[in-house]
């Protein structure tokens, strides 16, 4: 009796941790990891399933409905082809196949928009060339490359903003982009990584900074980039127009850790999210030679209201 009663508090105590949304710096890094906590919950049944068969498959059962919720395998994006292609990528700084990677994106893959995350500015001269074939946003030197932030563009950038917060190492980057006379105003940004509560405070204030930021925004827009947190995260920015609803489970980070390709081990954590009327599809992932992230893929499909 005791080791049953045992038993159901750790896999209350698991299911806790897997699903809290405490203000918390280590119950929010701890709750992240909610698909891995699920999984071990089955070791708990397995354990139970010696003490009590009834108990171990009542168990059993909700711990099989909490894996199919969170991990989706039955869920599937729509293969509607879009009006503009996007890769967003996470370099990891001084990636030193910068120059494969963007050929690969831009050529071989036909991207319209290519968002690069984590430049490192001593890599500009990559981008030389590029200067005079496609529209660039953090190639020039007064922009320099803001935030880690370069992003190749075979629409043209009609509008740009840097926007600093009080920390000039926070804030985002806010572009236009004109695609058939229509307009698709973007945010593009990359907190920092919750690796100390401070930069837990820092990435907190930049993703709200962005959730304000998006309902001045009007017409059809996208937010891009690294979030450094996961959908189900209480910082995670509110909106139902995202690519990781829209395509089932993924994992971005990091890059290698897959099972088969079921990504039980890994997190979501670089996410687009668009207005309503926009239509996010083909949403993938893909591996990036020199990269810990995957880059996550999407074409959009623009309103023309």
């Amino acid at each position: 009796m005791a080791m049953r009663l045992l038993i159901l508090v750790l896999y209350g105590v698991l299911l806790f941790l897997a699903f809290n949304q405490l203000d918390s710096y280590m119950l929010d890094l701890i709750a992240a990891l909610r698909g891995q906590l699920i999984l071990v919950s089955f070791l708990l049944v397995g354990l139970c399933y010696f003490y009590s068969k009834k108990m171990a498959s009542s168990l059993l059962v909700l711990s099989t409905i909490l894996t199919l919720v969170h991990f989706k395998p039955y869920s599937s994006n729509q293969r509607e082809v879009g009006d503009i292609k996007v890769t967003q990528i996470n370099l990891q700084y001084s990636n030193p196949n910068l120059q494969q990677i963007i050929y690969n994106q831009m050529i071989e893959e036909k991207n319209d928009i290519l968002v690069l995350l984590e430049f490192n500015d001593t890599q500009r001269h990559v981008l030389d060339n590029l200067n005079t074939e496609y529209h660039l946003f953090g190639y020039a030197e007064v922009e320099g490359a803001p935030f880690g932030i370069i992003v190749i563009s075979k629409l043209p950038i009609i509008q740009k903003q840097i926007k600093r917060f009080d920390n000039p190492k926070l804030g985002y980057v806010k572009l236009s982009f004109l695609h058939n006379n229509i307009m698709l105003n973007s945010l593009v940004f990359h907190p920092p990584s919750p690796r100390g509560r401070t930069l837990w405070t820092q990435r907190n204030s930049v993703l709200s900074k962005v959730q304000n930021e998006i309902k001045t925004l009007g017409g059809n827009w996208l937010i891009a980039g690294d979030f450094n947190t996961v959908p189900w995260s209480r910082y995670f920015i509110e909106a139902d127009n995202n690519c990781f609803d829209r395509s089932g489970f993924y994992v971005t980070w990091p890059s290698k850790i897959q099972f088969n390709g079921l990504p039980v081990l890994g997190l979501p954590i670089d996410h687009c999210i668009a207005s309503e009327k926009i239509r996010l599809t083909n949403i993938n992932t893909s591996f990036v030679k020199g990269s810990d992230h995957r880059s996550l893929t999407y074409e959009v499909k623009l309103s023309k209201q």
